[in-house]
């Protein structure tokens, strides 16, 4: 059985602390946060565990990407720019995210 095939058996059969537990025991995460990409856009519990997967293992990347998709929920953005931000440590980045996230209109207001 596959890491996608497991994960998916656990979203049917099992909690949601389950399917945090067996992604958090996977040696290699890359494979699962591929397939959680990919499906955030389709499945709100996948995106909620893509944030959560990126704030666990301090992945900025993911953090500020899911922050700039305008297509996803503003609630699940705001937390994965509040996560960026407790995370960065370069002033002149954060700077430029406040700058960007003030003008920008697209930028979801929590």
């Amino acid at each position: 059985m596959s890491l996608i095939e497991k994960y998916e058996l656990l979203k049917k059969q099992g909690s949601w602390t389950d399917r945090l537990n067996y992604i958090l025991s996977l040696s290699d995460k890359t494979e699962i946060e591929s397939y959680l990409k990919k499906s955030s856009f389709i499945s709100y519990d996948d995106l909620q565990m893509l944030v959560f997967l990126s704030k666990s293992t301090k992945n900025q990347p993911n953090l500020i990407e899911i922050f700039k998709t305008d297509s996803l929920p503003v609630r699940q953005r705001a937390d994965a720019g509040k996560a960026w931000l407790r995370l960065e440590k370069d002033e002149k980045q954060i700077h430029q995210f406040v700058i960007e996230t003030i003008t920008n209109s697209n930028i979801p207001r929590l």
